[in-house]
This record gives C-alpha cells, sequence and structure tokens, in this order.
C-alpha cells in the first residue's frame, strides 16, 4: 500500500533525477534483472536491447480542453510531453485499495505484482466499450504495487499517460495497447480488472458510480494549528484526535471564535481526477485552475461572505496564493476540505471579519461538467465569535496564596485543544510568572501557577496573550480587589466619541468607572470629568463609560474606579461617591480616545502626569472654626510672588514634574498648588480649599475683623494721626 508522502516525493523528482535512476536501472537490469521504464518520449523499442515497451507519453487535456458537453478538445495526441504531475494531488490519492469509485475520481488497484518483476495489468469494460492493456513494473518492492487510475484522464484516448495511469515511488506504468472512449471520463459502469502476475493470474471487479456533490458544512481548528492541517491524513488524524472539531451550535448557524482556523467540508465526489488533471505543483494551484464564477470552463465557484451578501468579501484567488486558504482533497473519504485563517485571508471589501459578525460560505457547481445534470449550490450559514476567557470564579478577582501550584481554570470560546499562555505579573512590583494550559473538549482549561516568590498582599494582572481583554485581577493574603486597566479605545465616529469602550475594572465593594480629560497642564481633577459607568457590581467587569462631555479631538484620558458611598447607585462626585484609594492615592489608570480618520497621536501615559481627585469630603469643604485672637499678634512674612500661570499649550513648570521639590519661604508659608499658582499655607485655624486656595484663618497677618490691610504698623499710625489732629485743635 503505498505511502503518499512518499508518493508526493517521487512525482517531484526533478528530469536530472530521473536520468540517475535511469543508469542506475540500466546497470541492475544487466546483473539483477530488475525492470525500469524509460521517461523518455514515446518510439519504438530497441528489439536488440531487450527493453521493456516505452511509456506513451501523449499529451493530455486539462479540465480546461474538454468542451462544455465533456468532449474533447482537439488534443495533440502525438505531443513531445505530458503536463507535470501534481505532488500535491498524489497526497490525496487513496492509502489503500479503492475499486468503487465515482466517474471522474482515482482508483486504487493493487497488483500484487512482486519486487522487481513486471507485470501485465488489462482494464476492460463489461459491455467491451473500455479496453486498455498496461504494463507495470515493480521497481523497489518497499511497499504493495499499487496502480492509480484517473478515471477522468483514461477515458480519452489522447491521455493515456502521465497522471491517467501512475504508480507510486519509483514503479513504472506503460501502456500496451488501448481502446478507449474518446473525449469524456470513463463511463458509469462495471469494469474487469485482469493481472496476469509472473505465477498466476486474478481478476478484481471495478465499479465506477455517478459522481455527486453533497452538503457544504463547518467544522474548527485551533488557530495556531493552521499550518499543520494542510493534507488529508491531517485532517483525518485531527478528527479521530478532536483537534478538527463541530463548532458551538446556535441559532445563527455554527459558530467558531474569531481566530480559530475554519474548516469549510464539501461532500462531493468525482472531483479528484478533474483536480490531479491540471497539473499543478499544488493542490490549491489545481482548485484556482477549475475554480470561478463559471467563465472559461470553470467547474465549480467558492464563496466566503457575510450573511446576505454583505461585506467582508473574501477575495478566493488572493488567498489562496498568500497561503491564508488550503485546498485539501480527500479522495478516499470523497470530501474536498477548505481550511481558511480568517484573520489572514485576503477581503474584496472591508477589513475582514470582526467580533460578533454572521457569514455564509457557498459552493456553485454548474452544468456542463460530468459532476452535475444543472447547477447545483450548497451553503452554510454562521456565526463568528468573539474569543474570550472566563475564570473561576466568573466575575469575581481571584484570590490565590503567594505559594506553588496554584490552580488557574475557567473556559475560553476557542476551539478545543487551542493553547493558552497565561502571564501573572504584580502590580507595582517585581514579580512575574508564565505558564499555559489546553483547552479541552468542552472549551474548558485548568493549570496551576507558582505563585512561591510572588509578594505577599499583592495584587497581579492575570491575562493570556492569545485574548484581547483577558486581564483580570489575581490577589494574594488580603490584597484590596481593586484595580482598573484600559489603553485605547477608537470611536468610527470621525467627529465625536459618545462613550469609551474596552474597560476592565475590579471593585471590591462595588461602584463606577468615571472618565476625566487630561488638560494641557496634565494636571487632573474633578473639574475634568467627562463621563461616568452605571453602577457595577463588586467584582471584574468589562464595561463602557458613557460621555457627558463628548470627546471632539482624539486625547488622553484617565480612569477612575470610584465607590457608592451613599449607596443609591447613582454616580454623585464630586459631591460624594470618593475614589477607591490604594496607600493614599486613587486608584487610576491612563489611556486614550482616538477618534476614526484622526492623525494625532496623544500619548497613552503623558510623562508630568498628576492625578489629584480628592475625597468629596475636601471638595466640599469643612466648616471652618472661628480663630481664637492673641494678646500680642506677630507679624507673618509676606508670601513669595506668584509665578506666571501656564499657557494653554506649555508643559507644567519644572517644579511640577515630580523631580524637583517647590521653593518655599523662610518659615514655610508658601507653597505651589496644583494649577502653579503659589498658595499661602493657613494658620492652625485655616484650612486648605480644594483649589489649592486658603479657606478661613489668618492669612498674610491679617486681624480677624478688621479686614485685609488693618496690621499692627496700620494701626499704629491712626492712632499718631488722631493724636495730631487733637493738638491742633487745642491750639
Amino acid at each position: 500500500m503505498g505511502d503518499p508522502s512518499e508518493a508526493t516525493t517521487f512525482g517531484r523528482l526533478t528530469v536530472s533525477t530521473y536520468g540517475v535512476l535511469l543508469v542506475l536501472a540500466v546497470a541492475v537490469v544487466g546483473s539483477a534483472g530488475a525492470p525500469a521504464f524509460a521517461a523518455g518520449p514515446s518510439g519504438p523499442a530497441d528489439a536488440n536491447a531487450g527493453a521493456a515497451p516505452v511509456e506513451d507519453r501523449a499529451t493530455f487535456p486539462s479540465a480546461a480542453a474538454f468542451g462544455s458537453d465533456g468532449s474533447a478538445a482537439d488534443a495533440d495526441a502525438t505531443g513531445a510531453g505530458a503536463a507535470a504531475q501534481s505532488g500535491h494531488s498524489r497526497d490525496s490519492y487513496p492509502d489503500a485499495p479503492h475499486m468503487d469509485v465515482a466517474r471522474g475520481d482515482i482508483a486504487a488497484i493493487e497488483t500484487g505484482i512482486a519486487r522487481s518483476r513486471t507485470g501485465t495489468v488489462r482494464i476492460e469494460s463489461v459491455d467491451g466499450e473500455f479496453d486498455v492493456t498496461l504494463t507495470f513494473a515493480n521497481n523497489d518492492g518497499r511497499k504493495p504495487a499499487t496502480l492509480y487510475l484517473n478515471t477522468y484522464l483514461a477515458g480519452n484516448e489522447s491521455a493515456v499517460a502521465g497522471l491517467a495511469y501512475t504508480a507510486g515511488d519509483s514503479d513504472r506504468v506503460v501502456v500496451d495497447s488501448r481502446d478507449a472512449v474518446a473525449g469524456a471520463p470513463m463511463p458509469v459502469g462495471a469494469y474487469d480488472v485482469t493481472i496476469e502476475r509472473e505465477s498466476e493470474t486474478v481478476t478484481k471487479r471495478l465499479t465506477i458510480d455517478d459522481p455527486s456533490v453533497g452538503e457544504l458544512t463547518l467544522l474548527r481548528a485551533p488557530g495556531d494549528r493552521f499550518e499543520n492541517l494542510s493534507t488529508d491524513r491531517d485532517i483525518t488524524e485531527g478528527l479521530e484526535s478532536g483537534v478538527v472539531s463541530d463548532p458551538l451550535a446556535t441559532g445563527d448557524g455554527p459558530a467558531p471564535a474569531l481566530g480559530d482556523t475554519m474548516v469549510y467540508r464539501l461532500n462531493a465526489s468525482g472531483l479528484y481526477g478533474l483536480l490531479a488533471a491540471q497539473g499543478g505543483e499544488t493542490a490549491e494551484d489545481n482548485f484556482r485552475a477549475i475554480e470561478g464564477d463559471g467563465a472559461s470552463g470553470k467547474v465549480l465557484d467558492l464563496t466566503i461572505d457575510g450573511r446576505d451578501g454583505h461585506a467582508p468579501v473574501m477575495d478566493v484567488p488572493a488567498s489562496l496564493d498568500d497561503g491564508s486558504m488550503q485546498v485539501i482533497p480527500d479522495a478516499t473519504s470523497e470530501t474536498l476540505y477548505l481550511t481558511v485563517d480568517l484573520r489572514r485571508a485576503a477581503y474584496e471589501s472591508a477589513d475582514g471579519w470582526g467580533d460578533r459578525e454572521f457569514g455564509r460560505a457557498s459552493v456553485s457547481v454548474f452544468d456542463g461538467s460530468h459532476l452535475v445534470d444543472s447547477n447545483a449550490i450548497s451553503g452554510v450559514d454562521f456565526a463568528v465569535l468573539e474569543r474570550h476567557v472566563t475564570y473561576d470564579p466568573a466575575g469575581e478577582a481571584i484570590r490565590r496564596e503567594a505559594a506553588s501550584r496554584q490552580t488557574i481554570a475557567g473556559e475560553t470560546s476557542l476551539a478545543p485543544h487551542s493553547r493558552l499562555t497565561f502571564d501573572v505579573a504584580a502590580i507595582g512590583d517585581d514579580f512575574d510568572a508564565q505558564v499555559e494550559a489546553e483547552v479541552d473538549g468542552d472549551g474548558t482549561f485548568a493549570t496551576t501557577v507558582n505563585l512561591s516568590e510572588a509578594p505577599e498582599d499583592a495584587r497581579l494582572t492575570l491575562s493570556t496573550a492569545e485574548i484581547d481583554g483577558s486581564k483580570t485581577l489575581l490577589t494574594t493574603g488580603d490584597a484590596p480587589e481593586t484595580a482598573i486597566w484600559f489603553q485605547e479605545y477608537e470611536s468610527q465616529n470621525t467627529d465625536e466619541a459618545i462613550e469609551i469602550d474596552g474597560v476592565t475594572a475590579a471593585l471590591e465593594d462595588g461602584g463606577f468607572v468615571a472618565a476625566y480629560a487630561v488638560p494641557p497642564d496634565e494636571q487632573v481633577t474633578h473639574e475634568n470629568l467627562i463621563g461616568r459607568s452605571d453602577y457595577l457590581e463588586p467584582g471584574v467587569h468589562h464595561t463602557y463609560v458613557s460621555l457627558d462631555r463628548r470627546v471632539t479631538d482624539s486625547q488622553t484620558v484617565v480612569l477612575a474606579i470610584h465607590r457608592d458611598d451613599d449607596g443609591d447607585s447613582r454616580f454623585d462626585y464630586p459631591a460624594d461617591d470618593s475614589p477607591y484609594r490604594i496607600d493614599g492615592d486613587a486608584v487610576h489608570t491612563a489611556g486614550r480616545v482616538l477618534l476614526s480618520g484622526d492623525s494625532s497621536n496623544p500619548p497613552r501615559d503623558p510623562e508630568y502626569l498628576t492625578v489629584d481627585l480628592r475625597s468629596a469630603e475636601d471638595i466640599d469643604g469643612t466648616p471652618v472654626p472661628t480663630a481664637t485672637p492673641t494678646d500680642t499678634p506677630t507679624m507673618t512674612p509676606t508670601p513669595t510672588a506668584t509665578p506666571d500661570p501656564v499657557g494653554t499649550t506649555e508643559l507644567p513648570p519644572p517644579t511640577l514634574r515630580g523631580d524637583e521639590t517647590p521653593t518655599a519661604t523662610p518659615d514655610g508659608s508658601a507653597t505651589v498648588a496644583p494649577n502653579g499658582t503659589t498658595a499661602a499655607t493657613a494658620t492652625v485655624n485655616g484650612t486648605v480649599g480644594p483649589n489649592g486656595t486658603t479657606a478661613g484663618g489668618t492669612i498674610d497677618g491679617s486681624t480677624e475683623g478688621l479686614g485685609p490691610g488693618f496690621g499692627p504698623v496700620a494701626v499704629l499710625v491712626a492712632g499718631l494721626v488722631l493724636a495730631l489732629a487733637a493738638l491742633v485743635r487745642r491750639s
């Protein structure tokens, strides 16, 4: 029984290699008598040399050479050479005896001829309409001596060699005589196959049936197995192991995930001799020769597009050329497989497939071929699922110990046997770990990770590179289950964004996600609030933020998470609902919102960003107690001069960039406020307001109740003026 891979190697030998084999064979014939047929042009045998009959090398037509009625075009029966054999098509030849085939398929006939021996094979139809006699030489004997009969080509008198009758490895076939039906594939019916071997003669029965075109269905495989599914044996083994499997069944049809390998399966017979007749180097070349819109003798047309003809529309020829689509004929099971990587495929329109889209694949087979009497079409509707992962426990932060063998488990929409790589990295700490898992047949996965070196009471990010938006929070010890992640959101609107999507947040006690625009000076306060999410229950959420102030230019934003302090499930900040804090800082992240077509490139994480989101009670202010005057007021040094305000297009002054310390007055009474202005420091009885100004208390040496400017010096001068006025009156 022939090994298809070795048959492929033989089919692709160069002419120089044939010459070497011929020289070796001639040398062996002289000593061992092993048969070896020349591959040269047809001609009379040299009787003095005792050579076997020379193979008939007449040219044979491709599919395009047959007319619409199945008759042969004017083929040159005396051409100098046959078209090159298709090694890839040989891979799809039956790897077992195949004696009951459809008209146009490949029959596999085991001759039983011994090693280094020749024999005669006669194939004759019961009604006597077809009759051919061949000489078969078993040159290697490593495998069963198998004769491959292309029933599509063998019926044509001008196509009796090359791909009409072939053998595997270094075995050879030549035509002794023929009486074939001109211009059509071998007729439907029964055939006697008589094999004359050295010691005996045996007869077998070959049956040729009508071809048929059945259903087009959809399978799927892991996205990273696309390159490994290139032969019918790969597909067969994949089906047996579960690597190739049925997609999830939904009301919209079978539903693979975006990124899975799509495996379209067409149940059809009669195609395989037609494909091999094209003589291409690959099955993709052969498929392209017969695939099209029905013009120029095309036999079938494949379309893969959005539901009801909507975009995206796959460019099948371009996808075959760039390797994102593979054609895999399986002659044994009478099935044609087409595997597609939807992410890399070429498209006539749009940018390809996205999440939650609907598609349709269909194959139209045209009349005028030997396959069908009238036009036939078969198709399958399908949905494209989002690539997602759900961790156990669902919707919650994952709490584990800082120890070895900590479990990570969950389920995913990806195909069974997909490989996932999980990354675990500490937030704000130097720790990371990586572990792999394989998806089981039911879509679940489980693995363990070593957290023995992870910090105690740490917050860690858990994610898998294979799935966007897969981040979740994993904590050790008593770390707070609070975090937020966001990088970028691109609005499809060129004028404005009304929301920010792609946000992941973990909230220990529930609450909200709020969005803040980053101003030119990169100092974010509550005044920069532009939007908020709906109320979120405690746990991990993939959510979006609705914008109250729409974004009209691409810009950087800060997202922060807030508590629902008053329990009313309404976002009330800055009046209420203060930000979550860890180590005194508001829990936040920076990212950017982009408008489609906007060429600007705002930073994801501004270099001098400062986020000053105060608690609600600090922003509303607290009652200022009445100051108690002292017997002897002391003078307070005047604050340093106020620097020039920062312009709308300037960066903040160096003192605000985190790498220098603000310059204070000798007694520390003046400080630099977040907006770049100088604010005096209040005395014991004063408080500092939310914008950096002073509220209440004694400032600039003022005396309570007298107003600004009435300090001790002013009182003394006023007294002297009154005394002088009294003296003048008396005089």
